[in-house]
């Protein structure tokens, strides 16, 4: 078992659905001691947040991290590195680009409801806004769940079987 110290949400290019996650999860983490941030699998060059997120985020009382994308790197990942996607091709990007990566599995997934989180990607401020709830909603059950099984398990949170990954 390993002591999960370094959350990492990946969307393809960091500029939306990661930094949104990311801002959640930093929220709900309080004064734990855990590295929470966000990259993206295809950035060929830094660029600016996308600003409809940058609304929606702002409305709910929520800063990004940095103003532009950063690219998800093998710097990034330590043995005690869960990395949580947004969709099953990212996470199948992932493990194929960083086989090294310990434990990757989709945020959903995580949360215990799977499925892929899309991209709103050109839509209306409405269906960002929709994009962000559900995103607010697995961070907090999946951290629920993973601040649970810390406060019971030592720390001690994560395993794999089978190359499943559980709590």
């Amino acid at each position: 078992m390993t002591k999960i110290d370094n959350i990492i949400f990946v969307c393809t290019d960091n500029t939306c659905r990661s930094i949104m996650a990311e801002a959640v999860m930093k929220s709900v983490c309080g004064e734990r001691k855990i590295h929470v941030c966000s990259r993206g699998l295809v950035v060929l060059f830094p660029e600016p947040l996308n600003p409809k997120a940058v609304a929606i985020m702002t409305g709910n009382q929520m800063s990004p991290s940095k103003g532009s994308s950063e690219l998800l790197t093998a710097e990034d990942i330590t043995p005690a590195t869960l990395i949580l996607t947004m969709t099953e091709k990212e996470k199948a990007d992932v493990k194929e680009q960083f086989p090294q990566a310990p434990y990757v599995v989709t945020l959903g997934e995580f949360a215990g409801k799977p499925g892929d989180i899309e991209e709103p990607h050109g839509g209306t401020l409405a269906e960002y806004g929709a994009c962000y709830e559900y995103i607010d909603l697995l961070v907090k059950l999946a951290a629920e769940s993973f601040f649970h099984a810390q406060a019971y398990r030592e720390a001690e949170v994560i395993t794999v079987k089978d190359g499943e990954l559980r709590l």
